[in-house]
């Protein structure tokens, strides 16, 4: 995967071509980001230089940024009871001892 914007069409531009002669493109969101530590100490960000796809699908890539954003999480949650996914593991026993405090 590489970023789209230093490629073009020289002969047509993108923004005359017809949508099937467009190449593929995926748009990011923030349903999973996961760096090596030395990343973010050596380049001061997250992004690092070597980027691997996590292809979504559906509603697995929702964010939420605003508060309709929430909204529409909650009406999603609502119209489809499997939208979320049951999970079996018990939570980090650290975790779930400080909440019982």
């Amino acid at each position: 995967m590489v970023p789209l914007l230093p490629f073009s069409n020289l002969h047509q531009p993108w923004h005359s071509s017809q949508y099937q002669a467009l190449p593929r493109v995926y748009v990011q969101n923030a349903s999973l980001e996961i760096a090596h530590t030395r990343v973010v100490f050596q380049q001061g960000t997250i992004a690092g230089v070597t980027l691997r796809p996590f292809l979504t699908e559906g509603n697995e890539g929702f964010d939420i940024n605003q508060p309709r954003d929430w909204e529409l999480a909650e009406a999603l949650v609502a119209a489809n009871s499997q939208a979320l996914p049951e999970i079996s593991k018990a939570p980090y026993a650290r975790a779930a001892a400080e909440e019982t405090r």
